[in-house]
């Protein structure tokens, strides 16, 4: 009998692209949860919600508890979506006061749509038995009192005259121009995720992020995108995370799912979707197929692989 028909149960776990390592013991806290799922019997899809949800948990990460202030400084709105090997699809975008976003995305999973936005998705919520909770922390405190500083400070260079005098807690919106120079200073976004293989063989995948405070109203990144953020089916699953917009231009995540299901082995198929994105933006990719599993990034990644014994 081979590997495919009897697949040895895994889970991986990512903390964004671009965090730190030193966040990879909150990646394998999370592995080992959706490995105790696995262990009592669970599907791949419990496996990879109870993962994320612990990274959720983590206030050091930009996932639930500690996701990032709008540039408002008072608005919180994250994404999550999850995907199973039946291709069944859920996603929540721009979400608020909710703990777990993860849980909500497997609540649409479970409706007659695929994916929920703003005010319509936390009105779900609540329908759902889901509690208002404040997500807020420190961290995502202290990250958006750098971005009001910059621009009560009125940025440097000729550029950045027109803002001088912009109050970010009134305008959401920014330049275009600033893009680069916002994101250096509030620093990478974060994203969470999990997939993982269960005994059966079947393959889940979870996303889940509070944005970051340097984007346009409005704006939803590549998470709860199907094929962007992730992809799931017969043949594995895979999750990136990184610049968002680059990331869907690419449909990243079902790029790697169909060199998988081609045959390619899990770790050269995220390797070959890092080749992919131009050099100057950031990105990282976690991936199990039937009998593998992959991690890569172009800069640094927080993650964790915990197979079963």
């Amino acid at each position: 009998m081979n590997d495919e028909q009897h697949p040895r149960a895994v889970v991986v776990t990512h903390g964004g692209a671009g965090g730190p390592r030193e966040h990879s013991d909150g990646c394998e806290r999370a592995a080992d949860r959706g490995l105790e799922e696995l262990r009592r019997g669970a599907q791949a899809l419990d496996a990879v919600i109870e993962a994320t949800k612990v990274m959720e948990d983590d206030p050091r990460l930009n996932a639930g508890t500690g996701s990032n202030y709008r540039m408002d400084g008072a608005t919180i709105e994250m994404d999550a979506a999850v995907m199973d090997h039946r291709l069944r699809f859920g996603a929540v975008a721009a979400l608020q006061r909710v703990q777990y976003p993860v849980t909500v995305a497997a609540m649409v999973l479970e409706s007659p749509h695929l994916l929920l936005v703003g005010d319509g998705a936390t009105a779900f919520a609540r329908l759902r038995g889901v509690p208002d909770y404040d997500p807020s922390s420190e961290r995502a405190r202290e990250r958006y009192a750098k971005v009001r500083q910059f621009f009560a400070e009125g940025g440097t260079g000729e550029d950045f005259v027109p803002w001088k005098e912009r109050d970010p807690s009134r305008y959401w919106n920014f330049s275009a121009d600033l893009q680069d120079t916002l994101l250096a200073l509030a620093g990478p976004s974060d994203t969470v995720g999990a997939v993982a293989r269960d005994a059966e063989g079947r393959c889940s995948a979870a996303l889940s992020t509070g944005g970051t405070s340097v984007m346009m109203r409005g704006r939803v990144g590549d998470t709860p995108v199907i094929g962007a953020g992730l992809y799931a089916g017969p043949h594995g699953a895979a999750a990136s995370t990184g610049d968002g917009e680059e990331i869907m231009r690419l449909v990243l995540a079902k790029q790697v799912y169909d060199w998988m299901a081609a045959g390619v082995p899990a770790q050269e198929a995220v390797e070959r979707g890092i080749a992919l994105v131009p050099p100057a933006y950031t990105v990282g990719l976690i991936a199990v197929s039937r009998r593998d599993h992959g991690v890569a990034d172009n800069r640094t990644m927080p993650s964790a692989v915990r197979p079963l014994d």
